[in-house]
C-alpha cells in the first residue's frame, strides 16, 4: 500500500513534521483540482460551452476514474489480497456512498447548467453547516448558543444572497434547489466516507476511488442515457475533438480530485474537510470573477450576503476545529 510519510523518519518530530507536510500538499492538491474541474465543468455547461449533457459527463468520470485505477487495484500485492475481503465485509456501506457520491457530483455537475459557479458556490458554503447537523443527529450532540446563531447568520445570508440572485437573468430557483440537494447529499457522503476510513477497516484514497466508482456509474448511467443521449450525439457530431477533449480531461482531473478528496478526509476528518471546502469557495470566487467575469454584476446585497455567508462559515468551522475529538 502506497505510504505518505517516510519510513526512514521515526523520530516523533520527524513524524509530525511529515504529517504537516502531507496535509499541506494534500490541500493544495485539493484545491487545485477542485477549483480547475469547477471551472472547466462551468464553462462546458455553462453558456460559453453550451454543453448539456451533466449527467453523462458525472458517469464517464465515475467509469474512467475506477478503470484508471484498476492496474494499481490488480498488480499491487497489498491491494489485491484484501479486494475480495473489503468488497464482502463492506459491500453494504460502500454501496451507499458510491450512490451518493455519485448523485452528489450529478446533481452538482446539473446545476452549472441553470447557475452561476458563483452562486453554486454560495448554497455549498452551507456545508459545515449540514456536516455539523449531520453530526448531532447521529452522536446526539446539541450545539452551544453562539453555534446556533452564527448558523442563523449563515442561513439568512444564503437566503438573501440567494433571493437576490433571482432578480438577475443568471440564477433560477430550480437550480438553487438542484445545488442545495447536491451540498446536502455531499455531506452525507462525506461524513460516512469519514467514517468507514476511520474505523478498523482503513480503506484509503484508492482504495475508496476505486470500489465507488463502478456502482456510482451504475446509479446514473441509466438516467443519463435516457435523459441526454440525443443532446450528447448532436453535440458530439457537431464538435467531435472540443466533446471528446472535454470528457477525458474532465476525466482525469476528476479522478484526481476523488483521490484527493478522500485524502482529506483521511487526514483532515469530515468537519476540517467541511473548513477546506470554505476555503475553495472563497478561491473560486475570485476565478471566477477574474476567469469567468462573474460577480461584477451581482447587487450589492447579493455581494454582501455571499461576503456574510463565507465569514460566518469559517467561523463556525473553525469552533467546530478547536473542539476536541
Amino acid at each position: 500500500m502506497p505510504q505518505l510519510f517516510s519510513k526512514e523518519d521515526r523520530s516523533p518530530s520527524g513524524k509530525s513534521r511529515s504529517l504537516l507536510i502531507a496535509q499541506i500538499a494534500i490541500i493544495v492538491i485539493f484545491l487545485v483540482l477542485n477549483s480547475a474541474l469547477s471551472l472547466l465543468n462551468r464553462w462546458a455547461l455553462g453558456p460559453l460551452g453550451g454543453m448539456r449533457f451533466p449527467l453523462i459527463v458525472t458517469a464517464t468520470h465515475m467509469q474512467l476514474g475506477c478503470s484508471a485505477l484498476t492496474p494499481v487495484m490488480v498488480l499491487d500485492k497489498d491491494y489485491s489480497s484484501t479486494l475480495t475481503a473489503h468488497l464482502s465485509n463492506r459491500w453494504k456501506a460502500l454501496c451507499l456512498i458510491a450512490v451518493l457520491n455519485g448523485s452528489q457530483i450529478a446533481l452538482n455537475n446539473y446545476s452549472l447548467v441553470f447557475i452561476e459557479l458563483s452562486m453554486n458556490q454560495v448554497v455549498r458554503s452551507m456545508a459545515p453547516v449540514v456536516v455539523a447537523a449531520i453530526a448531532a443527529a447521529i452522536d446526539g450532540i446539541v450545539p452551544p448558543i453562539h453555534e446556533l446563531l452564527t448558523i442563523m447568520v449563515i442561513a439568512y445570508s444564503v437566503a438573501l444572497t440567494v433571493q437576490q440572485g433571482m432578480q438577475s437573468t443568471h440564477s433560477s430557483p430550480f437550480g438553487v434547489l438542484i445545488s442545495a440537494a447536491s451540498t446536502v447529499t455531499q455531506c452525507l457522503q462525506i461524513t460516512l466516507a469519514g467514517r468507514l476510513m476511520a474505523s478498523h477497516a482503513k480503506l484509503d484514497a484508492f482504495q475508496m476511488t476505486f470500489y465507488t466508482g463502478p456502482i456510482s456509474f451504475a446509479t446514473i448511467i441509466p438516467i443519463a442515457l435516457a435523459l441526454e443521449f440525443g443532446t450528447f450525439c448532436r453535440d458530439l457530431e457537431a464538435s467531435p475533438r472540443v466533446v471528446l477533449g472535454y470528457l477525458l480531461g474532465s476525466s482525469l482531473l476528476a479522478v484526481m480530485y476523488n483521490i484527493a478528496l478522500f485524502h482529506a478526509l483521511r487526514m483532515l476528518s469530515p468537519q476540517g474537510t467541511a473548513i477546506l471546502g470554505n476555503v475553495k469557495v472563497v478561491l473560486l470566487m475570485v476565478l471566477t470573477a477574474v476567469i469567468l467575469e462573474e460577480i461584477w454584476s451581482w447587487p450589492a446585497l447579493q455581494v454582501i450576503g455571499a461576503v456574510t455567508t463565507f465569514v460566518a462559515s469559517i467561523y463556525y468551522s473553525t469552533c467546530l476545529r478547536r473542539k476536541p475529538g
